[in-house]
């Protein structure tokens, strides 16, 4: 097995930061140059494969949670944010007289189904969190947004609180 490397988090997080400054750019040049209408070309093949990705995405939910598979957190997020998605370009793509429909669909069908799947995520999360996570790594955390990871080159830190390069010390990061 290769051994880890400890820049790979700081890669990441980078990679991240740059990505997010580049997408705020390609938005601002978007919100200028796009035109307010467009015929796309294959405007069919777009909301068919929309779909179908959309039926994989809940079907890959049904199968975890008949097999009750612990990546129905995976398949749940991304379904649920395919519905959003989904949502959201009816609407906006919409004709003014097939915008009552799709806003209906997206208050009464798509968001409402986007929500549950996010509650599923999130029980199964907490039930993770609650009976997994008390069993294998000791005391349960209160919440994940304070849960840290530890890359596999810092599993060997010492973790005094204070002590330099401890996990405690953020300063090291």
């Amino acid at each position: 097995m290769a051994q880890a490397n400890p820049r790979v988090r700081l890669w990441v997080v980078q990679a991240l930061v740059v990505t997010c400054g580049l997408l705020i750019g390609w938005i601002i040049v978007l919100g200028l140059t796009l035109p307010k209408r467009y015929n796309a070309a294959h405007w069919d093949l777009a909301w068919i494969g929309f779909d179908v990705a959309l039926l994989i995405g809940l079907g890959a939910t049904a199968w975890a949670a008949w097999r009750r598979r612990a990546i129905i957190v995976i398949f749940a997020t991304i379904t649920a944010t395919l519905m959003c998605a989904d949502a959201w370009f009816d609407i906006t793509t919409a004709r003014s007289s097939d915008l009552g429909v799709s806003v209906v669909q997206a208050v009464f069908v798509e968001l409402p189904f986007a929500c549950f799947l996010f509650y599923v995520v999130v029980r199964v999360i907490r039930y993770a969190r609650g009976t997994i996570w008390s069993d294998q790594m000791g005391s349960r955390p209160r919440s994940l947004w304070t849960v840290e990871f530890q890359h596999p080159s810092e599993q060997d830190r010492v973790t005094a609180p204070g002590t330099p390069g401890s996990m405690a010390d953020e300063s090291a990061d």
